[in-house]
């Protein structure tokens, strides 16, 4: 019987290996946390292994039993991992935030045999998925946006916000140059430099901001205009604003404890510190818009937090798409091999369709629309 491994267990890991378990899919779980390894071993069908992931070149022998690889390590641990698991020819499904060109890995990847389809979750991911779908319909198209954001059902002071994933990552989304493309012309753009006020979704006081989250889109379609927005509510980016000002989320290093760490790191760890307490009830919010000569495309995302089983509509969101990538692997729905972005299925209907489908059981909701442009 197939099996499959998860390389790290924390939110979107943890949620992944249990919705696999729940298909009957008999699934690993690497981690080196005992709190992490004691919730996902009550899961059915789900085992799990205490193994420092960090040397993952020391565990190919390990790694022969499983079928495929789900990487869901921090982003910065994640492309030095998926280096070795295409060395071996894998098959991965991919969902760390890695700054690293992933595309670099095409040539050993089809020399090895390995499949991996990387930035497999909300957004890069589902969103890639959208963008494409339109893309495939409409033939010509001069403009892509991408609205996405992971907000707080009830924001409290101070923060605004609440933690749903890596917060090292959230801190990267206010530091990274985001790159867009404008005129067909990729240019590089400081995420706190463009805030914009957004209406037209259920609840008020948002604002978005360009983030890196492109990625392989860059490269892969040829939009004349296209960029991707995180959406926030107002009091939390001006919050991150002053923070960001004040070098708090700077990589210069400062000793501290015989040792020295980015500042970036340590802001990260006092603010994951201090807000644990925050309410964890969330709501995903969404829009890809594909504009071509007379009509527009446009795919509305929305979930809440899921007060039965107690999992984010960000672990669901995102989760959920990689879960269901790794049954078409399993299931030879998909077989090619190389770097294969989501944006790569976006005219598969039947790929398409699944995804949502099992997205709607979750509770995760995508609503076509077309709206004509002249």
């Amino acid at each position: 019987m197939s099996e499959v491994l998860i390389l790290g267990g924390g939110k979107q890991g943890s949620f992944v290996a249990k919705k696999l378990g729940e298909w009957d899919i008999p699934t690993t779980v690497w981690d080196i946390s005992p709190e992490v390894l004691q919730r996902v071993s009550l899961w059915p069908n789900v085992n799990v292994e205490k193994r420092n992931f960090f040397r993952v070149e020391n565990l190919a022998r390990e790694l022969n039993r499983f079928d495929v690889v789900v990487e869901s390590l921090p982003g910065e641990l994640g492309f030095k991992a998926l280096q070795h698991l295409v060395s071996l020819g894998k098959k991965v499904v991919s969902i760390s935030f890695m700054k690293e060109d992933y595309f670099l890995l095409e040539e050993d990847a089809r020399r090895n045999g390995a499949t991996v389809i990387p930035d497999c979750a909300l957004a890069p991911g589902l969103t890639n998925l959208l963008l494409a779908n339109g893309i495939s319909r409409l033939g010509t198209v001069y403009r892509g946006l991408i609205l996405i954001g992971g907000l707080p059902a009830r924001p409290v002071p101070p923060f605004y916000h609440n933690i749903t994933w890596s917060t090292y990552d959230l801190i990267e989304e206010y530091k990274r140059p985001a790159r867009v493309r404008k005129d067909g012309i990729i240019r590089e753009v400081n995420p706190l430099s463009d805030i914009k006020p957004e209406i037209g979704f259920p609840v008020s006081d948002l604002v978005s901001f360009p983030t890196d989250g492109l990625r392989s889109l860059l490269r892969t379609t040829s939009i004349p205009d296209l960029e991707e927005r995180t959406i926030r509510y107002s009091s939390h980016v001006e919050r991150m604003k002053v923070l960001d000002e004040l070098g708090f989320f700077d990589e210069e290093q400062i000793a501290l404890l015989n040792a020295s760490y980015p500042i970036r790191y340590i802001t990260a760890m006092v603010i994951e510190n201090k807000f644990t307490t925050i309410p964890q009830e969330d709501i995903v919010l969404g829009r890809v818009e594909v504009r071509g000569e007379s009509l527009a495309y446009i795919y509305e995302i929305s979930g809440e937090y899921d007060y039965e089983r107690g999992f984010s509509a960000m672990s669901r969101s995102s989760g959920t798409p990689a879960a269901v990538f790794v049954k078409f692997l399993l299931e030879r729905d998909i077989n090619q091999t190389g770097i294969l972005p989501l944006e790569f299925f976006g005219d598969r209907e039947d790929i398409l369709y699944r995804t949502v489908q099992e997205l709607k059981r979750e509770g995760i909701l995508i609503r076509e629309k077309k709206k004509p442009l002249k």
